[in-house]
């Protein structure tokens, strides 16, 4: 039991590191927008809403093991902030073969 405790403390420092580092990236998304044309862009609007949930998701994997901490699976909601990490990494992928790299395209 006290291995558990332990990893869960350590799941939430990096879940709360991670929501912090995003802060710089989530100040600076509007500037996605900036190129001409981008604002009409589908893929455009993915990345900026994937980057906005990522921090959220991050706090949400940080204090949801904590509240439902009685129920046996409640470990894996610390998966939130990969998911995360999965949708940003989906829309930069899809910007990058779908408009080589051009938020407008």
């Amino acid at each position: 039991m006290n291995h558990r405790k332990g990893l869960r403390i350590g799941l939430t420092v990096l879940s709360i590191l991670g929501a912090l580092m995003a802060a710089p990236l989530v100040m600076f998304s509007p500037m996605i927008f900036d190129a001409p044309g981008s604002d009409e862009n589908n893929l455009t609007w993915f990345l900026f809403f994937a980057v906005l949930a990522f921090p959220v998701l991050c706090l949400m994997g940080g204090i949801l093991p904590w509240i439902l901490k009685n129920h046996p699976k409640s470990l894996w909601l610390y998966g939130l902030g990969v998911i995360g990490f999965v949708l940003i990494t989906v829309a930069v992928i899809l910007l990058e073969t779908q408009c080589q790299g051009s938020f407008s395209c």
